[in-house]
């Protein structure tokens, strides 16, 4: 496993996405979390007991893009990816919303949900 950012290829991104990973004719599915991304490839969090396929189809849900990729690593409950060809957008599947809360009935702005409050 490359720990060292001096060799990698690209500059990964943090990031925390529900994924799937699609093979085997697109018959077959395995649940995924994102953990980090770049132009070249990934690092997803799978089970640890599931076999992985050594090529496939990453799909991000959210951001409704679907990329092919190879296995380059395994430790434990996570793996490193490598992209082998470009991305391609797909409808997502689902959406990302982030909303105020209500109260009385209004719905606030989220910038006073934010503030702190003073100390007593």
């Amino acid at each position: 496993m490359m720990d060292d950012p001096e060799k990698r290829r690209a500059a990964r991104k943090r990031t925390l996405k529900g994924a799937l990973i699609i093979f085997n004719g697109r018959t077959s599915t395995l649940s995924a979390t994102l953990r980090d991304i770049s132009d070249t490839g990934a690092r997803l969090r799978v089970s640890k007991d599931v076999a992985m396929p050594e090529t496939f189809d990453l799909a991000i849900d959210t951001d409704g893009l679907e990329v092919p990729c190879t296995l380059a690593w395994r430790k434990g409950e996570e793996i490193g990816v490598r992209f082998t060809g470009p991305a391609v957008k797909v409808a997502p599947k689902r959406a990302q919303v982030v909303t105020a809360l209500k109260q009385g009935g209004q719905q606030q702005q989220p910038t006073s949900l934010l503030r702190r409050k003073p100390i007593s």
